[in-house]
Order: C-alpha cells, then sequence, then structure tokens
C-alpha cells in the first residue's frame, strides 16, 4: 500500500475519532438547548430506568436516553433512585442529573399510602385527607360519585406528590384497577347469571365483607351466585339492602382487591345456600335453611 493510501487512512481514522469523542462530548458536557429551567421531574412508583431514561430524553433534560442508562448502570445505581420530585433550577449537563438522581434526596419526596382491600369509599377519602391534609373528604368523594369509580379504587400501596390534587388520586387508583383487572381476569368468563363487570365488582365488595380466607371467599361466591341463579335475596349483613331486594347493591359497598374479584370469576360450586361465621371465623355452611338454622345455633348461640 502506497504512503498516500496509508496517509488517507490515517486522517480518516483521525476525523472520526474526533467526530466521535465531539459526539461524546456533546452528550455528556452540554445540556439540552431546550432544557426545562425552572420545572420539576418526578419518578413515579413502578417506573423502570428505561421508562425514566425515554422521559427525561423528550422532556429534553439529557440528550439521550441511552447514554443515561448506560451512565447509571456504569454506576451500579440501577436501583438508587429513590420516588419524588427533582427540581432543575439551572441546567444540567449528563452526569450532573445523573448524579441528582442517585446521591441526593428528592426536593418533594413521594407520600406513602396504603388502601386496604375492603375499604369503603370513605375510608379511602380519610386515608388519603391523613396524608395530604389539604384535600378535601367532601370533593374526593363527589369524584369518585362523578367518575362511576365506586368499587373501582384498588386497594394497593400508592405514592403520590403533595400537590396532587382528588381528581388525580381517582384517576390513579381507577387506572391501576383497570391495569390490575385487565391483566389479570381479561379473558376469563364472567359467571352466569352475572353479565357484566360492575356486578362482578358489586358481588366481590361483599365477599370482602363476608368472608376472609381465600377459600371460603370462592365458596362464599359460588352459595351467592347460587341464590342469584335461583332469584333468592342474597340477605348478607354487610349490605343491608339485600334484605329487601333481590338483586345486588347498585353500587358497590367497598372496593374490593384481586382475591375477592378472583373468587367471583371462579367460584366453588357446591350444594349450599347457606352459611355463617362463627366467633373464631371459621365459616360452616348449609344446603337446607333447617341446616342453617341448626348451624347458627349450635355455633351463634
Amino acid at each position: 500500500m502506497s504512503k498516500t493510501n496509508w496517509s488517507g487512512i490515517l486522517y480518516g481514522a483521525a476525523l472520526l475519532v474526533c467526530v466521535v469523542l465531539g459526539y461524546v462530548y456533546y452528550l455528556t458536557e452540554t445540556p439540552p438547548t431546550q432544557f426545562p429551567v425552572g420545572t420539576s421531574f418526578t419518578i413515579h412508583e413502578d417506573e423502570s430506568l428505561r421508562s425514566v431514561s425515554l422521559r427525561l430524553e423528550e422532556e429534553h433534560y439529557v440528550h439521550s436516553a441511552l447514554w443515561f442508562r448506560v451512565w447509571i448502570s456504569s454506576l451500579g445505581k440501577d436501583r438508587h433512585m429513590q420516588l419524588g420530585s427533582y427540581h432543575f433550577d439551572t441546567p444540567y449537563v449528563l452526569g450532573a442529573v445523573v448524579k441528582k438522581f442517585v446521591t441526593e434526596n428528592p426536593d418533594k419526596p413521594l407520600i406513602q399510602v396504603t388502601v386496604p382491600e375492603g375499604s369503603t369509599t370513605h375510608d379511602v377519602s380519610l386515608l388519603f385527607k391523613q396524608a395530604l391534609p389539604s384535600l378535601s373528604l367532601e370533593v374526593f368523594e363527589q369524584k369518585v360519585s362523578e367518575a362511576g369509580a365506586e368499587g373501582k379504587l384498588f386497594p394497593s400501596t400508592y405514592f403520590l406528590l403533595p400537590s396532587y390534587t382528588e381528581d388525580d388520586i381517582v384517576k390513579i387508583m381507577t387506572d391501576t384497577f383497570e391495569k390490575k383487572y385487565m391483566g389479570t381476569f381479561r379473558w376469563t368468563i364472567i359467571p352466569d347469571p352475572l353479565t357484566k363487570r360492575e356486578e362482578v365488582i358489586s358481588l366481590a365488595a361483599i365477599i370482602e365483607g363476608e368472608a376472609k380466607k381465600q377459600e371460603d371467599m370462592h365458596m362464599v361466591a359460588g352459595i351467592l351466585l347460587s341464590r342469584l341463579r335461583k332469584s333468592m335475596p342474597l340477605q348478607v349483613d354487610v349490605a343491608k339492602v339485600t334484605y329487601t331486594t333481590r338483586d345486588l347493591p347498585s353500587v358497590p359497598i367497598n372496593n374490593p382487591g384481586l382475591v375477592a374479584l378472583s373468587a367471583v370469576l371462579h367460584p366453588i360450586e357446591s350444594d349450599y345456600l347457606y352459611y355463617i361465621t362463627d366467633a373464631d371465623g371459621n365459616m360452616h355452611y348449609a344446603k337446607t335453611f333447617a341446616e342453617h338454622k341448626a348451624n347458627i345455633k349450635k355455633y351463634l348461640k
């Protein structure tokens, strides 16, 4: 190979190195021209590093989502980003953004609220009011009613910003319900005589109040479905309206979790039509009203 050819190759290689180094410098040592100064970036619960990095790029906090992930991973800090809101008062280069997320506390930490299975709408409003005093109990319950969200305030642990409103919380909880329900029961057939998801939720809410153990939930679900098929009133103590009507309550009496929902969608079929719970929480079943009365006499008196 001639000296001229070697010179061309070396020149091309040097030029390529300069271009690569220049690009790396651009990615790591210059802030994006549209850096959103004076704004905050929030890391939410259950967010992956990929999700965070893509939002950072889309919102112009970093040039490259990939380089952000590579830098964090190289530090072994993939799982060290704390939930919360981080404020940026000046443009940051990539390394400074990474440092802020992995070595500093959030400017506004997320507030943790745990909603137990079977909580009523009022219970939920009290829990969030305790965590976020600026919320209004009346407004929250009104927003739930307006959204038709009764029974869909999914029981879980939530991480909230202090700035969240009643609308924000209702949306987060109902979105979580949709994600959990569809992710678990998308292809599950609704059992007869129920015809729609709202009825599944309403019966699951009753199950939450009537049974505590998982197997009992499935058994009670089968019994109550049998009563509905026979046009018998449910007559459950947790929903007094069921003593005067043969239908389910028009609005779920609480917000059921996945176990109760699963019990309704996968009931244990039996010949039982009655049940009681003794003082120790044990369930006793009966096929006839006479057997039921005998159980009451034996276990409740």
